[in-house]
């Protein structure tokens, strides 16, 4: 597998799970990544001692390089000529891993063959409709969601939170409705970009390892880049998640607990597109409400495309659209597993 990390822990994040998973399934799995530093901030000790599971830096020559049987092209990399030689010469399947997307058209290019660099591949589309390759949903995790339904230890007096962002200005928006409710709220915030952006908003200057008090409601602690497996223990304790990219909503998703999506900014606002046809395919799955709307007036608006909706009661409207979130998770276990789907797929080319 090949990856080129270009929004930080998104695409290093997808590509790790990915890996990860197919190793669990007894492939041999050799990730090549040119940004070892991201890798290796959220893999953990499991990963290290995985026998099958070799991650690799990726420079530009590859000069050692062997392909394996198949060979994962993720969001459209481009590989080296010498991997692209030794790639026609033995006739490797090769696949194109897409970015996730909402967008129904994704349904009709989905396992459709590429032809370029003297070889065919195939597209392959994470997605949210049985006609994709849904979405990673690891044995692991599922295990985990469903201890966490059937032990569920909230603390009635203060509501998680979880901030894992990109710049956005309207995180104080979502602070200012957070207020409103008559429980307190934990906010605990990741370094990097999401820390940096919510010092600035707040013009404050906490570090990993502090607390912050913003008023009677909300407490804001900074922590640390964790590892997935920890991140996804921070998702499951908490009753709201902020997120972003496409490794932490899927995550976010499959928890089903309420969250709000900071989608990738493209060109164009082609990523509003997107984040409107992600709500064509959750109404696809949940009855529209007054309910509903907000949510979307909200999330759009979390993105800087919307007004941000009158919203009197947070509490009513948590326990409104908690609903909303569980579905969804159960629609996206029911599409099964991403890693399942791509062998399946792998085992109808031979």
């Amino acid at each position: 597998m090949f990856c080129t990390v270009l929004d930080n822990y998104g695409d290093a994040g997808v590509c790790l799970r990915l890996a990860r998973d197919l190793s669990l399934k007894n492939f041999n799995v050799f990730l090549y990544c040119d940004d070892l530093k991201t890798l290796n901030t959220i893999k953990d000790k499991n990963d290290e001692e995985n026998p099958n599971l070799h991650i690799k830096k990726w420079d530009s020559a590859l000069d050692d390089y062997n392909p394996s049987k198949y060979v994962i092209q993720a969001f459209s990399c481009r590989l080296c000529q010498n991997a692209i030689e030794k790639i026609k010469k033995n006739k490797v399947k090769v696949i194109n891993l897409e970015y996730l997307s909402a967008e129904k058209w994704i349904e009709d290019c989905h396992k459709r063959p590429s032809f370029g660099d003297g070889f065919t591949s195939y597209f392959f589309f994470p997605g949210f409709t049985k006609k994709t390759g849904g979405i990673i949903t690891e044995e692991k995790f599922i295990k985990k969601l469903n201890e966490n339904k059937k032990y569920n230890h909230k603390n009635n007096e203060i509501r998680k939170v979880t901030l894992f962002s990109y710049e956005n200005s309207h995180i104080k928006d979502i602070l200012s409705l957070l207020a409103k409710s008559a429980k307190k709220s934990e906010i605990t915030v990741f370094e990097g970009k999401a820390l940096n952006n919510l010092n600035q908003q707040l013009k404050i200057n906490i570090l990993p390892g502090q607390h912050f008090d913003l008023n009677e409601k909300i407490s804001i602690k900074a922590v640390k880049m964790v590892s997935q497996d920890e991140y996804d223990d921070y998702l499951l304790s908490s009753e709201l998640n902020l997120v972003r990219g496409e490794d932490s909503i899927v995550r976010a998703m499959l928890s089903g607990k309420p969250f709000l999506w900071q989608i990738y900014v493209q060109e164009d606002n082609a990523h509003i597109l997107k984040l409107m046809s992600f709500f064509d395919r959750l109404e696809e799955v949940v009855k529209p409400s007054e309910t509903f709307l907000t949510l979307k007036d909200l999330m759009l608006a979390y993105n800087d495309a919307h007004e941000v909706p009158l919203i009197d009661s947070y509490d009513e409207f948590e326990q409104n659209i908690n609903e909303i979130f569980k579905l969804w998770s159960i629609h996206l276990q029911n599409l099964g597993s991403l890693s399942d789907n791509l062998c399946d797929f792998l085992l109808s080319l031979n």
